[in-house]
């Protein structure tokens, strides 16, 4: 007997196609009304009508008998021929225009002019980096596209970037197609999350990564292109497409290259991120996080601020969100340089630091909302309950929770201090930046980076 598989309007074709992907291409499917499920989900009453107008097709999907193709579905196999493609034009330059305009009509782009990867400067890129061309880095969501180096390296020159930059962007790579992280979501998702990317060690400052002023904005080609050559990856393995699969209702921030920056490692009171992380000084690493717009924080130029006035801003902001979402939070908290000292001068460390936020955001149990939210949700000591039960919170810091659920006790918005994670960059006089996901370390990865052959660092 059939399974029936339930989407929305709007993923019905690329359901479709990931279905004929994995050779089952007579799956049952029942599409519901994106422009009303999502809002009817308010109440049951109102989601009653839709689930009431697909009931009858739903019982005939899961009782009409198997057809041959169903019963026996063809396996397709997807064939993948690594030809080059021969574009040509009237001079150099209406061949360039010819090239960017098939690749962005074949969806293969980001809609800003790219680098020809031609087979002289794809050869170039790999030879920056002692990884085999053909090694498999992992399946890149939603289509689990097969990431192999030659690939990225493919996309690496498209995005403008140097061959030197080739193993950050590896080692990037490695973190988005980890197991542990939650890459559909980021890719996916109606939310606009968006990567974070934050490289550490020597290598970040031989490459000239900029973790000052304008760390997030233009003219360091390191920040700018190693988060486009990952943007461009993503887009091409991944499959993804704004509209088609790529469901970010008002797109994504920073979409062309992300949050792409370096750890000021030199102006930081504390060792450096990654260090804290078990990494050696000499180690180069690169920290990918998936986050949703940061929170600005503090006057910066404009006006007075003091640290530990940042810190009780963070502890507001951060215990104002719906408890079913930030129960499992992670939190990057980006500390602009003159911060961070004035904090090191009140006695905090890294880890100290990490430990004040883990206490001061914890919420009271007489404060936990014990009613049905509006929107439907379970109350909030049920979906703390609910996600200890099914494995949210992870099962080591469990009895931590259970502990907190009854009179007099404080429930984490974050399950372990560690979930913290904080570094330090930016201007100065500057702001503080929080960003955050709403998930455990789903979406946070660090990875060494290795094999690079054309730079001091990162050997």
């Amino acid at each position: 007997m059939p399974g029936v598989y339930f989407t929305t309007t709007e993923f019905l074709d690329d359901a479709k196609s990931a279905a004929k992907d994995r050779g089952m291409p007579g799956i049952r499917m029942i599409a519901l009304p994106a422009d009303k499920y999502y809002r009817a989900r308010a109440t049951d009453a109102e989601l009653q009508p839709i689930a009431a107008a697909v009931f009858d097709q739903m019982v005939d999907d899961l009782v009409r008998p198997l057809t041959a193709e169903e019963a026996k579905p063809s396996q397709i196999q997807k064939q993948h021929e690594n030809t080059n493609i021969k574009v040509t034009g009237t001079d150099y330059e209406d061949a360039y225009q010819k090239v960017n305009d098939l690749f962005l009509d074949s969806r293969w782009a980001d809609g800003l002019p790219i680098v020809p990867p031609t087979p002289k400067l794809v050869k170039a890129m790999l030879a920056a980096t002692t990884r085999s061309p053909d090694e498999v880095v992992g399946q890149v969501a939603p289509k689990n596209g097969t990431a192999t180096v030659e690939k990225i390296a493919v996309n690496s020159v498209m995005a403008g970037a140097k061959p030197e930059y080739f193993p950050v962007i590896l080692a990037a790579m490695d973190g988005f197609v980890d197991k542990h992280f939650d890459l559909t979501h980021v890719q996916a998702s109606t939310g606009s999350f968006t990567p974070v990317v934050i490289v550490n060690g020597p290598l970040a400052k031989e490459l000239n990564f900029n973790s000052g002023i304008g760390m997030l904005g233009h003219g360091w080609r390191a920040n700018s292109t190693v988060g486009r050559a990952l943007r461009l990856s993503l887009l091409n393995i991944g499959q993804t497409w704004p509209a088609v699969n790529d469901m970010a209702l008002t797109g994504r921030f920073e979409a062309y290259t992300f949050f792409t920056f370096a750890e000021d490692e030199a102006k930081s009171p504390w060792e450096p991120y990654h260090v804290s992380l078990g990494y050696k000084p000499e180690d180069s690493t690169v920290m990918v996080a998936t986050s949703g717009n940061p929170l600005v924080l503090g006057g910066g130029a404009v006006a007075p601020w003091t640290a530990q006035g940042i810190l009780n801003t963070v502890v507001e902001r951060t215990s104002n969100v719906v408890f079913g979402w930030v129960h499992s939070q992670t939190y990057i908290l980006v500390l602009h340089p003159d911060c961070a000292y004035e904090l090191s001068k009140l006695g905090y460390t890294r880890k100290s630091l990490q430990e004040w936020l883990y206490e001061h955001t914890s919420i009271p149990y007489e404060k936990l909302i014990t009613a049905t939210s509006g929107f439907g949700h379970a109350s909030e000591i049920d979906e703390i309950q609910q996600s200890i039960a099914d494995g949210r919170i992870r099962p080591d810091r469990a009895q931590v929770f259970k502990d907190a659920l009854k009179p007099g006790g404080k429930v984490p918005i974050v399950q372990s201090p560690d979930d913290f994670h904080i570094v330090v960059a930016g201007g100065s006089p500057g702001y503080t930046l929080l960003f955050s996901y709403p998930g455990p370390n789903w979406a946070h990865e660090t990875k060494k980076i290795t094999g690079a052959t054309l730079t001091k660092a990162g050997h």
